[in-house]
Order: C-alpha cells, then structure tokens, then sequence
C-alpha cells in the first residue's frame, strides 16, 4: 500500500471528467438545436452545410427576385391591358367616322377622342414604371422584340468597320435616286419627278482581306447579324468552307453559310455574300423576298465596301409630296420601289410620315445569338440562373399610331389598318410577356421545391437529434454520478493506512 499517490482517486476523477466533457457536449446541442457548434465536432460536416446553406440563402432570395419579377410583369400588363382598350376605342372612332352619314363637325369632335386617346397613351407609356424601372418606354428606333440598334460586329480587326459600327450608333447613310409618278384619280392626269432618298444604312469594307488572312473569317460566331425591324426576322452572315451559299432556317432566324474557297480578296468577299443572300438581281433576301426592307448591295465606287441599308426613307416626306401640296384625288407612286420604301409606313396616297424604321440597321455577331434583354432577373442561386427580358414598347409610333386620324372620311378609312396593326403588335407584346410570367411562375415552384430538398438535407448534417442526443445525456449522466460514487470510495482507501501504523 501507499500513500504518495491516490491512483484509485486519480483514474476516478479522469473518468469522471471525461463523462462531464460529454455531458457538457450533450447540453450545447441540446440547447442550441445544432449537432455541429464548431469546426472540431465534424470538419467535413460542417464544409458541406456551409456550402448547403448558401444555397439555401441564395434560394430564399431567388424566390423574393421571381415574385418581383412577376409584380414587375404584371405591372406591364395592366398598363397594356388600358392601351388595348383605347386601341379598340380609336378603331371603332375610324369605322365610325369612315361611314359617309357624318359631317365635318360630327368628324372634328371624333378627332379630338383620338388625339386625347394618343395623348393618355403616350402618358401610360412615360409613366408605367416599377420601383423606378420604366416598363414601356423602348426606344422609338427600335421595336420591342428586335436585336439591339447599336451595330456590331464579331469580325476581324483587319475589317474597317464603317461609322456606324465603329461608334455604335447609327450613323451612315445610303443615299438611291428614286422616280415617282402622281396621277390624277379624275382626270387621269400623271406627272412625274425624281427624289433623291436617304436610308439608314451601315457599311463593312473588306479591302484589307488577302488569301493569308481571310482564314481569319472562319469559326464559331464570327460574321455578323442583321434584323428587319417590322418583320423581325434575323439574318446572320456566317463564313465557312467550300463555295457557294447555304441557307438555313430556325423560325425567324435565317443563317447564310458563305463559302469563301473561291475568295482572294475583298470584291470577291462581297459579291460572295450579296450572291448568297439572292444575288444582283433582286437584292431580296431569301426567307421573306417579298415584305423585305433591308437590302445587301456592293459600294458603286469601291467593290470592297458592303452596303447595308433600310429601303425606306429615313427623311421626312419632302414638301411637294405632302398635303395640301397634293390635291384631294392626287395619289403617289413609286414603280421603282415596287411599293416598298415609303409604302404602307409612309406615302401611301397622301400621308406623310417617314418610313417607321428611320434608325435602321442593328448587327451583332454572326451566328445564332440570343438577343440581350433590357433586364436581367436573377432567378437562381448561381450565376448562370438568369433571365432577360425584353421590356415591351408602347410608344405611338411603335404603335403606328402617330398620323392616324378620322377626319376626312378617307384618313380615317386609312386608319382602320393601323389600329389593326397596333392592335396585333400590343397583342405580341403582351403574350410575350405573359410567356415570361408563366416561366416566372414555373421557376419559383421549382426552386420552393429545391429549397425545400436541400434544406432537409443540410438539417440531417447540421442539426441534432433530439432524441438520440436526449438518450446519450442520460447515459452520460448516470456514468457520471457512479464515476463520481467511485470517487468517494477511492479517496477512502489510503485512510486504511492509518490502521497499520504504531
């Protein structure tokens, strides 16, 4: 026996605090609902909640971004739900005013209905906005649902990009001589002028191009893009290897592969692609010959140059073709332009507006590109969970709108096709964005979903059993109290030493 050390004492007591540290682990997760408090009690675990959490964090706020996205949509369409009324207010104004039993005062005060009809509209347009974003002002030059207006480019630095590429605006213009002919719908009388007109044009020169460089043309998205802005068909240009052209269509979307084996130098390029999109002849462009508006053609002086241009005028109508300088049963033809050009969005008889597309051409890279929204919704918790929209416009002259009139009984005749086609352009606009709102309700009860998944999931690694972890506090507690009953005795035993001394 001896009594230097309590070794019965001292194992008891390492017993019993081992069984405390326990007791005290089994008090935190219990009070605090977590089965990991700190990195030490499972490293990995806690790696993998923590991930799982910002997840969730990010989830949570996705669902938030959707319902806002949606308030935003909806806001939309309730202003475009009022404009759609007003819409079928000033056509039924026109078939109305153009029955012959009204007179002129019965015309004037229709008028007035559908410039404050114009004014309100334009007023919704200015004022619709959502948390400060407005919702329905898209630019004037550019119709919802068209490419961006700012041209560009994916092509090589050694292609000179004209003005309107290099700044990103549009810029250039392309001027065509053009004959007309005003008759007399009386007498039969005809006199005819010319008219020199200015498009909106954008233009590419290829001089620099040689049989070393022009390799530099081929590969994915290298080209560039064009969009008709009242048909809103898209055109890429795309270059790849062989000879020839081939045409392929994805809905409004055409892709024209050039083949530029045969090609050494710029002029050959050019006549290249004007040849692959329908030749000299024509100059239509394949997939809709004939409601085209945008036209490829070679530079007259300078065989390099491509010219892309708006057929219609980007000038007002010049004063001697606008009323009064017309007579009443004077009417304008333009057997040049096989009634394209001024046409049904300018001179038609005696209006006189300025062809719709006065800012004309758009280019982007030259495959199938999605086009960039004026928005982007955040839908997800990653960086790719995201969504563009194109914001809908509803300005008058995106409308067609902006010359309608009711008086005389001949414009409001007129008239009548142009609420028709405001009508079915606001209805586009809003099935769009009704298209959106359906997507926006199908990602938030996906991600509901999601969220809720991953949230059992990281509540199996972070959080504490209850009851397992209630079942090992009362063991622990028990090993405990008896680790702390052998204390007692342990401490007793060196006591019996006294009994052996003198």
């Amino acid at each position: 026996m001896i009594i230097r050390h309590n070794l019965p004492g001292i194992n008891a007591q390492r017993n019993a605090d081992k069984n405390k540290n326990k007791i005290n682990k089994n008090l935190e997760k219990l009070s605090s609902g977590y089965r990991i408090n700190r990195a030490g009690d499972d490293a990995a675990g806690l790696a993998i909640s923590e991930g799982l959490r910002r997840i969730i964090t990010g989830m949570e706020q996705a669902e938030q971004n959707i319902q806002d996205g949606i308030g935003l949509i909806q806001t939309a369409d309730g202003a475009m739900e009022e404009i759609s009324a007003m819409l079928q207010r000033g056509n039924q104004l026109c078939v109305q005013s153009a029955n012959g039993t009204y007179d002129d005062i019965s015309r004037s005060a229709m008028q007035q209905e559908i410039e404050q009809l114009r004014e309100e509209i334009q007023r919704i347009t200015d004022s619709t906005d959502f948390n400060g974003v407005p919702l329905l002002k898209s630019d004037v030059g550019r119709p919802s649902g068209s490419a961006i207006i700012a041209p560009k480019s994916d092509l090589p630095a050694w292609v000179q990009l004209g003005q309107s590429m290099a700044k990103g605006q549009q810029v250039e213009r392309y001027t065509t001589t053009e004959n007309y002919t005003i008759t007399d719908t009386q007498s039969s009388a005809t006199r005819t002028g010319q008219l020199t007109v200015s498009h909106a044009a954008a233009s590419l020169d290829f001089s620099r191009l040689t049989p070393d460089n022009k390799k530099d043309l081929l590969g994915q998205g290298t080209g560039f893009y064009n969009t008709c802005f009242t048909c809103d068909n898209h055109y890429s240009i795309k270059f790849v290897s062989g000879t020839g052209s081939h045409h392929i269509s994805s809905g409004n979307h055409h892709v024209y592969e050039i083949g530029i084996d045969n090609v050494n130098n710029g002029e050959d390029l050019v006549k290249a692609i004007v040849n692959g999109l329908g030749g000299n002849a024509s100059q239509n462009i394949p997939g809709n010959p004939l409601s085209h508006y945008t036209k490829f053609i070679p530079d007259a002086t300078d065989k390099n140059v491509l010219w892309l241009y708006d057929n219609r005028s980007a000038d007002p109508c010049p004063p001697e073709l606008q009323p009064p300088a017309l007579a009443a049963t004077e009417t304008v033809t333009w057997p040049s332009w096989n009634s394209i050009g001024y046409g049904q969005w300018g001179i038609s008889d005696k209006t006189s507006s300025r062809g719709k597309c006065g800012s004309g051409v758009a280019l982007a890279p030259g495959d199938i590109v999605p086009i960039k929204g004026d928005l982007t919704l955040q839908i997800g918790p990653s960086a790719e969970e995201t969504m563009e929209i194109l914001l809908p416009g509803t300005h008058e002259k995106l409308l067609g709108i902006e010359d309608a009139a009711v008086d005389p009984q001949e414009e409001a005749n007129r008239s009548i096709a142009k609420f028709k086609h405001a009508l079915n352009y606001l209805s586009e606009e809003r099935g769009r964005m009704g298209a959106y709102q359906q997507r926006l309700d199908h990602a938030f009860r996906s991600i509901t979903v999601n969220h809720e998944n991953i949230s059992v999931a990281e509540s199996r690694i972070r959080d504490t059993d209850m009851a397992e972890e209630v079942t090992e506090y009362t063991k622990n507690e028990i090993i405990l109290q008896a680790a702390q009953s052998m204390l007692s005795q342990a401490n007793t035993l060196p006591q019996q030493v006294l009994a052996l001394l003198p």
